[in-house]
């Protein structure tokens, strides 16, 4: 299972290569295969866009613009910050180091900024493949990720070496490195689509640029004056620049506007989640398969029962039911809420997003801050979760990523 997530999260990281020229990369008639190992994704998007979109085409563009997505994150961090970011997908992915990188606190606001680009691209290109049958087989030996943009492919940017420095087990030599998506891998593929948009869009409405440009300043006079050693900011032994820069960011009032659109990308999340499910359990074919159902097999190995379908499923409804308001998410001081019970005062999530308040930790902790959020009623459970990561043992927030 760490292996498939580990191929998902290099696939999910993939980027794109510097923009030909339109004339010829609109009218390139050379097969999608060929276009992405020669000149990459920025070719092949390009190529893609200017045909007729069938939903084949359809689901090839929109994968496409969605690694475009990581390509920009990518290529932004490794430009200008020499670390990872721990809590955010694609910016943990190894890298080597750049030695000509420049820190920029506005790496994050840059590279989520693009990505959201390159996602409501994917989702408007996502649109055919959604409302028809179709088969389309994308290769991913052919995949390189022109992370430094030098325009040529280096043996480290390849896919296959990315995903062996990422631990994944794919037996290269027997796996001919094509995956076979189908119509019900489309409404998968656009439920990341919208996660990964609500999670850009979540940590933009937090504004998070003058929080890290505070902390690296101050950290930058504490290594001059020699009370501290030199490393990265946002390095995994130096816990306290972490949270200095997360405590700052939550400081104040998030953009409602932003906010809203996070609800609105998670809402729609469930909803293509809540069709890819039964579309992809009803499947009888069985070939290279991304996502099997019990019937099926991967060429990385993962199997997906029924138990462990239903346990994500009702995991998946009990999150729609949050952010709906159908449920609360209990609140600790209530002194009922102590006792385990079905109903008691909750922090409706849904207001929380649609008008949110100063999100002062302090505050957020006493209660003050939460306060106009607070409400009685039915309240969400860990139940669900606690079902599904019983199955899953150890691997329960992996396979919850890869299954989004």
């Amino acid at each position: 299972m760490r292996s498939l997530l580990a191929a998902f999260l290099i696939l999910a990281a993939a980027g794109c290569q510097p923009r030909t020229p339109a004339s010829a990369a609109e009218n390139d008639p050379r097969p999608f295969a060929e276009i992405l190992a020669e000149n990459g994704l920025s070719a092949t998007d390009a190529a893609l866009a200017a045909r007729p979109q069938s939903p084949e085409t359809a689901f090839q563009l929109g994968a496409v613009r969605f690694l475009r997505a990581f390509e920009v994150m990518l290529q932004t961090r490794y430009a200008s910050y020499r670390g990872d970011v721990p809590f955010l997908p694609g910016m943990r992915t190894p890298l080597p180091g750049n030695p000509k990188a420049r820190f920029d606190p506005a790496f994050l606001e840059t590279a989520l900024s693009g990505a959201l680009t390159h996602l409501a691209a994917a989702e408007a290109a996502l649109a055919p493949a959604l409302n028809g049958e179709f088969a389309a087989s994308v290769p991913l030996n052919v995949v390189w990720l022109d992370i430094d943009q030098d325009g040529r492919r280096s043996d480290w940017e390849s896919l296959q070496a990315l995903l062996s420095e990422m631990g994944a087990a794919a037996d290269w030599q027997q796996f001919d490195g094509t995956i076979r998506f189908d119509s019900a891998d489309a409404e998968w593929l656009a439920a990341y689509v919208h996660m990964l948009a609500g999670m850009s869009e979540l940590v933009l409405s937090l504004d998070p640029t003058p929080a890290i440009q505070t902390v690296y300043e101050g950290r930058t006079r504490l290594e001059r004056a020699g009370a501290i050693g030199a490393s990265l900011l946002f390095a995994e032994d130096d816990w306290i620049d972490q949270a200095a820069a997360v405590l700052l960011t939550l400081e104040g009032k998030p953009d409602a506007a932003r906010t809203r659109k996070a609800l609105d990308h998670f809402r729609k999340m469930i909803a293509h989640n809540q069709k890819f499910w039964p579309e992809m359990m009803a499947e009888t074919d069985n070939d290279h398969e991304w996502l099997p159902n019990p019937s099926q097999t991967s060429p990385f190995g993962v199997t997906i029962t029924p138990e462990l379908a239903a346990s994500w499923q009702a995991v998946l409804a009990e999150i729609d039911d949050i952010l709906t308001g159908r449920k609360l998410v209990p609140y600790w001081r209530a002194p009922d809420n102590r006792q385990g019970g079905e109903t008691g005062v909750g922090v409706n999530i849904r207001k929380l997003m649609t008008d949110p308040g100063d999100m002062n930790v302090v505050l957020l902790i006493q209660g003050a801050a939460v306060a106009p959020y607070l409400e009685t009623g039915q309240l969400a459970t860990m139940n669900a979760w606690n079902r599904f990561t019983a199955m899953t043992q150890s691997d329960g927030l992996l396979i919850a990523l890869l299954l989004n």
